[in-house]
């Protein structure tokens, strides 16, 4: 059995081609599920409700598809993007990180560089869009200004509902992903290079607990969507698929053929849809996006160079996207909230076609914008990480 690692098992376009998956999904997700909820079938992300999943099982099997159906799909699944994305840092952060070759540095000096990192990214986004806002009026105004010093410091995802009080809303990803990086650095790094035979257990063993843990802090909670939908904003649901990035990066994956990726790329649409009838199930249902979002990426590859050659252009749209997916993230809500939310969709009353124009409208101006915004971030350099051998 061949056991796959590395640029072998995900190269950097294939993982910039899950990157696009994941931003296409969450941007689509973004704008289709502010639809009223009378309009579209809105998700399970934060909480389990059996009702939701019922209805979009009724819309795909009662015969009930229409012409609004990317737009049912993606206000439903398209927030499992967050889940390739956490998965890719998990993978990412090891290769990067834990090669011989990488220079090494103390917690302090890593923790400070990720939240430099996070902060260049997200700054100059936080500010136009809350001047947007402000411009537009808007419902972010409850303890405005703290809400904003815990966004700025990346720690609002310990507030009671972060998404609500501090505008754009998906910027409490960035503390989700300050939390990601503590983790990583202190629970997961140092078991890399364990030196003696008998702790080397641990490399595998901590990942897995991780997810262990989340699971048994979100089990419990069924009853209990408050507390259920806090974990949620936090590092809970990040675990599973960011310790099965890390367990991937290190161990690698077996080669698998060609249609066994197609099976399970087509077996996790399903799966997916299934997960969300049962609640247990549910809070597994990042595993099922990370094994049919990688198998089908996997299946633009190939041994013969010049098929390769094709693949590449048949999926290079996706690597593309994939390459500006942080930008993307920045400048979307910005398009979103306020001016297509607060000053049209609010006025609709029902979903015509004309929705589709607005949504080409949306794409088109975020690309702009991500690639404006990636131009001002070169401007600037980045932050540098300080190792032990920095003088």
């Amino acid at each position: 059995m061949t056991i796959l690692k590395g640029n072998d098992l995900l190269s950097k376009n294939q993982c910039n081609a899950l990157r696009g998956l994941a931003i296409l999904s969450i941007i689509l997700h973004n704008f289709c599920h502010w639809l009223d909820p009378k309009i579209v079938i809105i998700e399970n992300e934060y909480n389990f409700n059996l009702s939701l999943g019922q209805r979009m099982w009724e819309y795909l099997t009662g015969g009930n598809i229409d012409m609004y159906f990317p737009v049912q799909f993606f206000s439903f699944f398209g927030h499992y993007g967050i889940a390739i994305f956490l998965f890719l840092s998990g993978f990412g952060l090891v290769r990067k990180y834990e090669s011989e070759r990488s220079e090494k540095s103390s917690a302090t000096q890593f923790i400070v560089y990720q939240w430099k990192k996070l902060f260049r990214l997200m700054s100059l986004g936080l500010f136009v869009g809350l001047f947007a806002h402000a411009v537009y009026g808007g419902i972010y105004q409850t303890e405005w200004l703290k809400h904003m010093i815990a966004q700025l410091l990346m720690v609002i995802n310990i507030l009671h509902e972060p998404a609500r009080y501090i505008m754009p809303g998906p910027y409490w990803f960035f503390g989700l992903m300050l939390e990601v990086y503590v983790i990583y650095r202190l629970l997961v790094y140092p078991t890399h290079n364990i030196k003696k035979k008998e702790w080397k257990w641990l490399a595998w063993f901590i990942p897995v607990a991780l997810v262990i843990a989340a699971w048994l802090i979100q089990e419990p909670l069924i009853n209990q969507p408050v507390l259920l939908r806090q974990w949620r904003y936090n590092a809970a649901v990040a675990m599973l698929p960011f310790a099965i990035g890390v367990l991937m990066a290190r161990y690698g994956f077996p080669r698998i053929p060609k249609w066994s990726l197609a099976t399970i790329a087509l077996t996790a649409i399903v799966a997916l849809m299934l997960v969300n009838l049962n609640f247990h199930a549910w809070l597994w249902g990042h595993l099922i996006v990370i094994a049919g979002s990688v198998s089908f990426v996997k299946l633009f590859e190939a041994r013969k160079t010049t098929l390769q050659a094709r693949l590449d252009t048949t999926i290079k749209p996706l690597v593309w996207t994939g390459a500006l997916s942080s930008c993307i993230f920045v400048m979307h809500p910005i398009v979103r909230l306020p001016i297509f939310i607060d000053v049209i969709w609010k006025q609709e009353m029902e979903l015509t076609p004309q929705f589709y124009m607005w949504l080409a409208i949306y794409i088109v101006i975020t690309l702009l914008l991500a690639m404006g915004y990636k131009y001002y971030l070169e401007l600037y350099p980045a932050p540098k990480l300080k190792t032990n051998s920095s003088h």
